[in-house]
């Protein structure tokens, strides 16, 4: 939040990006009150494995949000 409140408003996305072991946690904490309109989004360490051993072994290039999105998951609870 204070990354948010000290910067002009700008299209940016808010990930979390920390071990699967701390999932709940993440949830618990992105969907407090003063975070909602964040819409964070959880990035765990196996995916970000998993990503850069696809990107090593495929040369990948020009990754998209899109193409990140599959990685991530949105911890909004409704």
């Amino acid at each position: 939040m204070n990354f948010k409140d000290r910067f002009p408003p700008f299209p940016t996305r808010y990930v979390i990006v920390a071990s699967d072991d701390d999932r709940k946690k993440v949830i618990q904490e992105a969907n407090k009150p003063q975070f909602l309109d964040l819409d964070v989004r959880f990035f765990p360490y196996s995916a970000v494995e998993e990503l850069y051993v696809l990107c090593q072994n495929r040369k990948l290039k020009g990754v998209t949000e899109e193409f990140l999105d599959c990685y991530m998951e949105s911890i909004l609870i409704p």
